[in-house]
């Protein structure tokens, strides 16, 4: 007998492989029943908790009404087919090029699953068979069950199911409860038009990243998106789809939740988001419930910001219409809570990025949040220390002296640099600038290192790739030094932790592990994502600096710890006091805290400042207070000595003759990522009791304004830091 030659053995195999597969499939689609949808996953809530496992909220209601597909206009069902599944009527219940994609790109991953490639069916078979289990095996049986569905079920009737289970955001379940929800009580699924057909639409891949108050951009382009779907597949002609305009959508907080109220409602929110970031969990399978969440918020800590900013900011305030408003009665009543003054904490662990404590506002259920990404507010001087941080990557040192004079004019500044009540002072080294905020150092010390490197320090540090740092045509200017670009409350906090870490940059995040309720498996744990920004010397000549501003500077009054526990930061005001900051931060914790207004109006004759509000009052004594709460019991750690980086120069305006004292580059040692021992701290001269005056940036209007500031005011109401007039951010309406 001939042996069979290596070509007909590898065909042979290969066939049998094949028809074992095959056999295989048969026999799993033969045996795959469909199940009754998942009473679990509708009935129980998904649990939110707190680090500690004590329940913080809830995310899941039954707002749902259930209505046959005539009750469904056509154009809203052709925007769900267009925006999630366009070739629904004509493929078998899955979509093989979709699941080859998305298992091409989960192996890459690594082999969790990523992506699922699913078709409407699909969809349907997993939210209401399945559970949220990241496995092949679920993945394999979710194609069993939609493949097997789309066998005995009509297309229509799947469709209708799909319709009346899905989840559109806002606590809706169902096409028809969303409808209500979005555009009113009365409204009718039957009677939507493609434009608001493609508002529910947009939202069902990612209901909160796409929902039109919180993300308006993001919804306008994915409802665009849609509509061009519509015109692709015939289903909406090219001059209707040319008049259509985006509908109006009821703001957020229309329909209360009890569950969202108050400032634990933001919480939620933020929660949400990020795990329909992750991927694995969508708003639809958050909101069916049956999940538990553990966060990285502490309780403690989180009662303790709420206490902190709520002893400052009234939450009795009234919004009160202005008589001569002429816009409609929503506006002129959105216009009159823009005018209400604001709070907004974010806290920080450094080394980690967990958030200990998150508050966005009072309000909650849709309510503005101003801690979040959506609402950069103007930084002031807080955006110092990337510049000086900037200036020791380069190995300029803490002793280079700069011109402290005032004013002072600058090749690429518009107006004169002036300093508060235009005050002269003299050669001063960066110490000195940091601790009283010297303005015209600050702008000289930008332009001698570029106020590009500038805005790359702030993004590696913690400030987000997508907060634009720059001009319309993408350049950073001067002014970068004095705050002039809007950066997030959670961003400043981030930043700030890099300091306190030692130049190590953690990402913030939320969500510490999911679970399944009645299993002690987790299905999703968090990674720690973390670069180095800077090196340790670095940071550690910069928490140096830093440390005078709360120890003698504009934080002193009002910022200082209790029991002298060491601590670091720096205050912040913009011109005619429209936004105050304080942020700052401990080896073990990092917090900022902003105040005021969702118009971007100053703040003036309230929170106990008459002449305006400042940095260093009102939100100083907010940080204090948390600050003592939050970190109460925990042991006092020191910050490490000053390292002495670069070399130090005099200079004036970017000239001037070095005077080499010590040559010095910044250095990273394999001990960067560990923690360090304490070390006794190094201080200066003992502070005085009263806070010494933050600078004016000037305005960028052609002619300079030199604001006229009373002697320092007592320690009640410390001086203040007015700088360049705010860019214009967007305004919540």
């Amino acid at each position: 007998m001939r042996r069979p030659s290596w070509k007909k053995l590898v065909l042979v195999g290969t066939g049998g492989t094949v028809l074992g597969a095959a056999l295989l499939v048969g026999v799993g689609y033969a045996l795959t029943d469909i199940p009754e949808a998942s009473a679990a996953s509708t009935q129980q809530a998904t649990v939110i908790t707190y680090a500690d496992g004590s329940e913080l909220g809830r995310v899941g209601s039954l707002n749902r009404k259930v209505v046959p597909l005539t009750q469904v206009s056509d154009a809203a069902q052709k925007a769900v087919l267009a925006a999630e599944d366009r070739g629904f009527y004509s493929e078998p219940g899955i979509s093989p090029k979709g699941i080859a994609r998305a298992l091409f790109t989960n192996v890459r991953g690594g082999g969790d699953i990523q992506q699922g490639g699913s078709t409407i069916t699909q969809q349907y078979a997993k939210n209401a068979f399945l559970t949220s289990e990241r496995t092949y095996t679920r993945k394999v049986k979710e194609v069993l069950i939609a493949l097997k569905m789309s066998q005995t079920r009509s297309k229509p009737q799947i469709l209708e199911d799909y319709l009346n289970t899905i989840y559109f955001g806002r606590g809706a379940y169902g096409i028809q409860a969303a409808t209500e929800t979005y555009f009113g009580p009365g409204a009718q699924a039957s009677r939507l038009s493609p434009s608001q057909a493609a508002v529910l639409a947009s939202s069902v891949r990612s209901p909160a990243a796409y929902d039109p108050m919180r993300h308006p951009e993001a919804a306008k382009a994915r409802w665009a998106y849609v509509l061009d779907g519509m015109v692709k597949k015939g289903w909406l002609s090219p001059a209707d789809r040319a008049a259509a305009t985006y509908p109006f959508v009821k703001p957020l907080g229309s329909t209360k939740q009890q569950d969202r109220e108050g400032p634990k409602g933001y919480v939620l929110d933020q929660v949400e988001e990020e795990l329909a970031r992750l991927g694995g969990f969508s708003e639809a399978r958050l909101a069916q419930g049956g999940l538990i969440v553990r966060t990285t918020l502490r309780r403690d800590a989180q009662e303790a910001a709420v206490r902190a900013v709520e002893a400052q900011v009234p939450t009795d305030q009234k919004a009160v219409v202005d008589p001569s408003c002429t816009a409609s009665k929503a506006d002129c009543l959105a216009q009159a809570q823009n005018a209400l003054i604001q709070g907004a904490l974010v806290s920080v662990k450094p080394g980690t990025g967990e958030v200990f404590a998150y508050y966005g506002g009072h309000t909650g259920n849709g309510g503005f949040d101003f801690a979040s990404h959506e609402h950069p507010q103007d930084p002031g001087s807080t955006m110092k220390p990337y510049v000086l941080a900037t200036a020791l990557k380069q190995g300029i040192s803490l002793n280079t002296r700069f011109s402290g004079s005032s004013p002072k004019e600058f090749d690429g500044y518009p107006v004169p640099v002036s300093n508060f009540g235009d005050e002269d002072y003299g050669r001063i080294d960066l110490v000195t600038a940091t601790e009283h905020s010297v303005n015209t150092v600050y702008v000289a010390l930008a332009k001698e290192v570029g106020p590009k490197a500038v805005a790359q320090t702030a993004h590696d540090a913690g400030i987000g790739q997508d907060v634009k740092l720059a001009d319309a045509d993408g350049t950073p200017a001067l002014g970068i030094a004095l705050g002039i670009y809007g950066v997030p409350v959670i961003d400043q906090a981030s930043g700030f932790s890099t300091f306190a870490a030692r130049g190590i940059s953690t990402k913030p995040f939320f969500v510490k592990s999911v679970r399944e309720q009645g299993s002690r498996d987790t299905v999703y744990t968090a990674k720690i994502d973390k670069h180095r920004a800077f090196a340790e010397d670095v940071a550690d000549d910069a928490d140096y600096a830093l440390q005078q501003v709360v120890n003698s500077g504009t934080a002193s009054t009002n910022g200082r710890l209790a029991d002298g526990r060491p601590a670091a930061g720096k205050t912040g005001t913009t011109q005619d006091s429209n936004d105050a900051w304080m942020v700052g931060f401990t080896p073990q914790l990092s917090t900022a805290v902003w105040i005021g207004r969702g118009n971007n109006k100053p703040i003036i004759g309230e929170l106990g400042s008459p002449r305006g509000l400042t940095g260093g009052a009102a939100p100083a004594k907010i940080w204090k207070q948390y600050m003592d709460d939050a970190l109460a019991g925990q042991p006092q750690e020191q910050f490490p000595p000053r390292a002495g980086v670069g070399r130090a120069r005099s200079v004036d305006n970017g000239g001037g003759t070095d005077t080499t004292v010590r040559t010095r580059r910044p250095r990273t040692r394999r001990s960067q990522d560990t923690t360090y021992a304490p070390v006794p701290q190094q201080t200066e001269n003992a502070a005085p009791e009263t806070a010494a005056p933050e600078p004016v940036r000037p305005t960028r209007s052609p002619r300079p304004v030199v604001t006229q500031e009373p002697p320092p005011p007592p320690a009640s109401d410390p001086p203040s830091e007015p700088s360049l007039p705010p860019a214009p951010s967007p305004q919540p309406s």
